[in-house]
């Protein structure tokens, strides 16, 4: 059997070719040379058994070796442990209207790229994750630049074998037929508390292996997906139980509210049932006052919204409403002081339990972390792993380095090579399939195309580039790789990675010395001479971050440079926060729904332009790069849900129906539970992406990247749960319902983004403790700390109508009075008001102890009076005891939280000169080499064109096994940067090329 090799090797290339033999369905597998002039010849064959083994954990089916190894085909999964989208989408794959390729044979014929790439032998290429025998890894990006012809079947494999979650089928499952829903629900809850799963690597093709489940994988197993994802979900949950909590204690307040005490019934009527616990007072009365003004809006200080304000007909006498609930009791104060004490000793609680939770995470998933040091100070010219892996075994008691990780600060040439992959990429996009991607060919097809443009098609290029355009960029980035790839580049960065989990932590232990001490290489500061490296410098080491959260292009920035982008984005967040409340303020202008909408519109997109800028800036981990997210969107949300609403409605309307503030906080919880959540689970974008983008991509590349999961930040989530507590905190006093409302948002949200994370999202990096810790550090403690203040400022400002009792009434108002309300304009709205000599008229007077034009008033408490303020003159005796205990209460509260951040700050600054390393959890006797889903710290880059890294390194010398991903189609040579930089540097005949990072793998002696 003789092929033609599409490609046209110059050289005799040898390789391995398959095909299907009729009706058995067992594969002949052939060496095969080709000749200079391309054609294949079999020279060695033999015969591969494909067999169904039908595992009932997985029912997947499987292909055999030669050498007896079986390997699971993903494309035969069992229908029943499938997605539902995937077997919609397998029912309808042969339907032209659906996938326009239907009907198209690509499992016969190969194109050019299945027949060439990586020279290995069968039981290589299977053992390697070829998911089929036809396909064999593509090794040489360069040369294998052709089009694949792309399969909808293969991306929907790869959507749930790459890029969802999977964990390996315990053995003692692997025989047991999948049970009943109502079975596995039985068992989650009463027999499988304790099941330990372990988290598959992408593409696992040597084990079954399953999805998880997002109903009945167990919250102990949330770890697997990293560190601080599992410790979300453990704050979601614990947050949800103490605003639970916090809801019981406040029960008094909503029953308070709801009874005939506060708000008779016949007043109640008109409010939703969930409002009827709330200050919301409708009870008013129209009453006279002279020296009050009416405004548009109400907002300036003593002046009166339209609808609070009512004129004479036919004259110039002026009445204002008047709230007529009593929500003054110090039973009221006191239970939600009691709610704000739940919460303060609850948040400490969350403390320790957070940590607890971090050790249970962290001994369940062992991981590169645990095994790993990182040193921030080396040598410039320390580039050999050998000369760090000797001064570790003399200096540290014979601790053994299984791998080392040398990164150099080469950003400017792997953004280049990044940069010209990306391009030619888009190149061979724009090609017809199977044609040349050779230098001249390319010159010559982006010399027609420039020579047949017409006048209007030069402008267009200006704005849509075409192969011209991007083959000259081409030119011009190889010759900017050819100069940078040939320079010296100085260390930065020594990743070590030993043996075991005790040398790690004897490293550790024995270098640590302070980072301002390391950094100045105070030598002083070393006890030990043998630990200074080369005999005279002091190291910095640390433990890093997952190998996956390294961001290698961020490593060398400079503190001056960081400092500049960092106050750029700053800036324009707080702008992003100014913009947004003002357009807030126009929509609840004109309705209260519109402007609760309008803010979860913003909520939703915010993060997005936050991300924006979040990429801008340099960020050596992602956990850095999170934690600066986290407080841009928080502080957008913090505002634009809390503060905002409070700002731009005016005071007299806090306890109002229509515009009030306690409607638009209802409004807040009903968006954030209802539309937010159903956007999120429908996955409208995700959806479109499979089923309408994918189908029509040209390449299977383009088709796998549709199949990614949408993306998400953890910053995102979290600020998705804070803004929803910070929400409930701020207006927990006049609304005591809303801690049964946060406490349902937060049980909903932690089972939507479960699902989520198993099902639609793209996987993200394993985070460790970054965020988690600063969130508890920073934001709870600010919020227990703003809910005991603007819980005393509410209590102060009952009954918020702005307006005191004087003695007796003018008598000029003792008669039945004509009053139509200054928001309408029609007579058919004006009413009859009658008063007698028994009643009295009344004042402005300012009851709101933040309003600008009062003066300093806090802490709110009665004995704070300015010349415009006097709380004696509106408040009731039990008001005075409550807001004097809650005031100074809340200034004590709050004098502690400042304490606690100036002590952190201080022990920050302190660990800098001090060895402050503390392990975490117990050593579990581990070794790294027998990890099953180990990583390694290897230089990584992630493209939007690409499915998988590109990786910044040479990869020859490195162990497959230390890599988190593998695909199943190409080699890890495929996606490796120093060979494009070794190809167009050939003429030069160097051994290895200097520019780049080096990773050497030193595996551990087997015993025996």
């Amino acid at each position: 059997m003789t092929r033609t090799n599409h490609a046209g090797p110059a050289s005799l290339m040898k390789g391995k070719l398959y095909h299907s033999t009729s009706g058995n369905g067992n594969w002949h597998v052939a060496d095969t040379v080709s000749d200079e002039v391309g054609n294949v010849h079999k020279v060695n064959e033999k015969i591969v058994v494909a067999t169904d083994v039908t595992h009932s954990a997985s029912s997947a089916k499987m292909v055999r070796s030669d050498n007896g190894k079986q390997m699971i085909d993903f494309l035969k999964d069992d229908p029943s442990e499938m997605t539902l989208g995937r077997r919609i989408a397998l029912s309808l794959i042969d339907k032209k209207w659906y996938n326009p390729r239907a009907g198209e044979d690509d499992t016969e014929e190969q194109t050019s790229a299945d027949m060439e790439g990586t020279l290995r032998t069968t039981s290589d290429a299977l053992e390697n994750g070829a998911t089929t025998p036809t396909r064999q890894k593509i090794d040489d990006f360069d040369a294998m630049m052709h089009n694949r012809k792309p399969s909808l079947a293969k991306a929907w494999a790869y959507f749930e074998h790459v890029a969802l979650y999977r964990y390996l089928v315990p053995e003692d499952e692997k025989e047991k037929q999948k049970k009943s829903i109502c079975v596995r629900a039985f068992r989650k809850f009463f027999c499988k508390g304790d099941k330990k799963l372990e988290r598959a690597e992408p593409g696992e093709s040597d084990d079954p292996t399953r999805l998880y489940s997002p109903f009945f994988t167990p919250h102990k197993q949330l770890g697997d997906f990293g560190l601080g994802l599992g410790l979300y979900f453990s704050t979601l949950r614990v947050i949800t139980f103490i605003t639970l909590i916090a809801g019981l204690i406040s029960s008094y307040n909503v029953m308070y509210f709801a009874s005939d005490m506060y708000l008779p019934q016949e007043y109640q009527e008109e409010l939703p049932f969930l409002l009827r616990g709330s200050a919301i007072c409708t009870k008013r009365t129209w009453v006279p006052c002279d020296n009050c003004e009416c405004e548009v809006n109400g907002r300036s200080f003593g002046t009166f919204p339209p609808e609070r304000c009512a004129r004479e007909v036919n004259g110039t006498r002026t009445f204002i409403l008047r709230n007529d609930c009593d929500g003054t009791p110090w039973q009221l104060g006191a239970t939600n002081f009691a709610s704000v004490i739940w919460l303060l000793l609850s948040t400490m609680a969350l403390g320790y339990y957070l940590k607890r939770q971090e050790i249970q995470f962290d001994e369940d998933e062992q991981t590169a972390q645990d095994y790993s040091v990182l040193i921030t100070n080396p040598p410039a010219d320390a580039k050999d792993p050998d000369e760090w892996k000797k001064f570790f075994e003399d200096s540290c008691d014979g601790a053994h380095v299984t791998v080392c990780t040398i990164a150099v600060d080469n950003d400017f040439l792997v953004r280049t090579l990044v940069e010209r992959r990306e391009r030619l990429r888009t190149i061979s996009n724009m090609q017809e399939p199977d044609s040349s991607m050779r230098m001249l060919d390319l010159a010559k097809v982006a010399a027609e195309e420039e020579r047949k443009r017409s006048f209007w098609g030069r402008l267009i290029a200006m704005v849509a580039p075409g192969v011209p355009e991007h083959f000259s960029r081409v030119v011009a980035l190889d010759a900017k790789v050819e100069g940078l790839a040939q320079l010296d580049y100085p260390v930065t960065n020594v990743f070590l990675t030993f043996e075991t989990e005790k040398d790690q932590r004897h490293v550790l232990s024995s270098l640590s010395v302070g980072s301002a001490k390391a950094n100045r290489n105070d030598v002083r500061a070393v006890k030990d001479p043998k630990h200074l490296f080369r005999g005279k410098y002091v190291l910095n080491v640390c433990e890093p971050d997952e190998p996956n959260t390294v961001r290698w292009q961020d490593l060398n920035a400079g503190a001056w440079q960081k400092f500049k982008e960092t106050a750029f984005t700053t800036f324009c967040t707080l702008v992003a926060i100014v913009l947004v409340a003002v357009l807030v303020n126009l929509a609840n202008d004109s309705s209260t729904v519109g402007a609760a909408f309008t803010i979860a519109i913003f909520n939703t997109l915010f993060p997005m332009f936050a991300k924006a800028l979040c990429n801008f800036e340099s960020h050596p981990s992602e956990g850095l790069k999170q934690t600066s997210l986290y407080f841009k969107i928080a502080a957008f949300r913090w505002v634009s849900t809390a503060v905002v609403i409070s700002i731009i409605t005016p005071f007299t309307n806090t306890l109002s129906h229509e515009n009030g503030l306690v409607s638009q906080v209802y409004a807040l919880f009903f968006a954030d539970i209802v539309t937010t959540n159903a956007l999120q689970l429908s996955d409208i974008m995700g959806h479109i992406k499979r089923h309408l983008l994918a189908p029509r991509a040209a390449t299977q590349d383009a088709m796998n990247l549709n199949f990614q999961g949408t993306e998400y930040e953890l910053a995102e989530r979290y600020t998705d749960m804070t803004k929803i507590l910070f929400l409930c905190l701020w207006y927990c006093s006049v609304f005591p319902g809303s801690f049964f409302l946060c406490a349902f948002s937060l049980g909903v949200k932690y089972y939507v983004d479960k699902f989520c994370l198993m099902r639609t999202w793209k996987k993200a990096p394993q985070l460790g403790t970054t965020i988690s810790r600063f969130s508890r550090r920073y934001f709870f403690t600010i919020a227990i700390a703003v809910m005991a203040v603007i819980s005393s400022y509410y209590w102060s400002g009952f009954p918020f109508d702005n307006i005191c009792p004087n003695d007796s009434i003018n008598s000029t108002y003792v008669d039945s009075v004509i009053v139509l309300p200054k928001n309408v304009s029609e007579l058919r709205f004006a009413f009859n008001v009658t008063f007698t000599e028994e009643d009295v008229d009344y004042r402005f007077c300012n009851q709101n102890l933040m309003a600008i034009g009062s003066g300093p008033t806090f802490p709110f408490v009665p004995t704070m009076t300015t010349d415009t303020t006097d709380p004696s003159n509106w408040m009731t005796d039990d008001q005075v005891i409550t807001t004097t205990y809650f005031g100074w209460a809340a200034v004590g509260i709050l004098v502690i939280v400042i304490v606690k951040f100036v002590y952190g700050w201080l022990v920050m600054f302190l660990d800098q000169y001090r060895n402050s390393y503390s392990a975490v959890g117990d050593d579990q006797g581990i070794h790294y080499s027998d990890v099953t889903s180990r990583s390694a710290y290897i230089p990584q880059v992630f493209s939007g064109m690409f499915s998988y890294p590109l990786i910044a390194c040479n990869t020859e010398k490195i162990d497959e096994e230390l890599f988190d991903w593998t695909d199943p189609d190409r080699s890890f040579g495929y996606y490796d940067l120093s060979k494009d930089a070794a190809k167009l540097l050939a003429d030069l005949h160097l051994e290895e090329i200097p520019g780049f990072s080096v990773v050497k793998h030193y595996p551990p002696e087997k015993s025996g």
